[in-house]
């Protein structure tokens, strides 16, 4: 059930709706390279502390999140 501070029209990740997408690249260099070549230039900031490894998820998870301009949540990442 989504929480009424988040059922009105509009995006925001904890919405009803699509709210995450995600990328698949082949390395973590992929994902570092997206960060330095796209996400600091365009001066967007990364959540969760900037990419990095995740291994709750699997083994050699490695990602970065970041909001676009709907606050829609994208992820790039790679799996070992």
């Amino acid at each position: 059930m989504t929480k009424p501070d988040y059922q009105k029209p509009g995006f925001h990740r904890k919405r009803t709706g699509l709210g995450h997408i995600a990328f698949q690249v082949s390395s973590a260099g992929m994902v570092d390279e997206f960060v330095n070549d796209f996400l600091k230039p365009r001066q967007i900031e990364a959540l969760y502390g900037g990419a990095k490894a995740y291994p709750d998820y699997t083994p050699g998870y490695y990602a970065v999140y970041f909001e676009d301009p709907d606050r829609i949540k994208v992820e790039v990442y790679c799996e070992g």
